[in-house]
């Protein structure tokens, strides 16, 4: 006796299929862009520091940059929680002004909260990674605006907040090991994920779920003809 072909299995097994070769491809794009990322990271340092007197209209991402003449604000907020080697606190994110224009500092890790007020009139170098502020992912907590509660690096939050107008980019400062109060912190662009290993899996769970297909299929076609 014939029996109806099962559609809905077949469209499952291929929906199926298809949505683990999107994330073994999602991750292989990732595993290169985090190795670009990281390869870059470890080209630019200290010793190859880009000095600059004002802020580019155009820069590359973990671009090590020393600006000369820039001016300490009073605006700044805390992200939270935040984890450094164990520890929970947060990242201290101030505005710098250099050569007139706005830009956001992560100043680094701190496990308290401080309200220390800058000498605004006095020109500092400062140096650091610098990069795009990124977009917020969609798993990440929104902003408590109302409550000055902040959670996630977002742009046009912070601009309501300090009412300024803001660079795109965000410096990452790095401190030297004399300064004990505020850890270093490095972009999330440099990563030591490996994402190729994420790849293969999704990669392997498709041919895998494709030869389980494939076997059902070659046992069962007759009863469908």
């Amino acid at each position: 006796m014939k029996k109806n072909f099962p559609l809905a299995l077949y469209l499952s097994f291929s929906v199926s299929i298809f949505l683990l070769l999107v994330l073994g491809t999602w991750q292989l794009n990732k595993n290169f862009v985090v190795n670009k990322n990281n390869k870059n990271f470890k080209n630019r340092n200290q010793e190859n520091a880009l000095i600059l007197f004002s802020l580019p209209d155009k820069i590359e991402d973990l671009t090590y940059v020393k600006f000369s003449k820039v001016n300490l604000t009073n605006n700044f907020l805390y992200l939270e929680p935040r984890t450094f080697k164990g520890q929970v606190g947060y990242h201290k994110i101030s505005v710098i002004q250099v050569d007139g224009r706005y830009l956001l500092m992560n100043e680094g890790f701190i496990t308290a909260k401080e309200f220390i007020y800058n000498n605004i009139k006095k020109k500092y170098e400062i140096e650091g990674y610098i990069i795009t502020v990124p977009e917020p992912k969609f798993f990440e907590l929104k902003n408590d605006i109302k409550n000055k509660v902040w959670y996630t690096l977002k742009l046009e939050d912070f601009e309501k907040e300090f009412d300024l107008k803001l660079s795109k980019y965000i410096l990452y400062q790095q401190r030297g090991k004399e300064d004990n109060k505020f850890k270093s912190v490095i972009p999330n662009l440099v990563s030591n994920v490996n994402h190729l290993n994420y790849a293969l899996t999704w990669y392997f769970l498709s041919i895998a779920l494709f030869i389980v297909f494939f076997l059902f299929y070659m046992k069962n076609h007759k009863k469908y003809e």
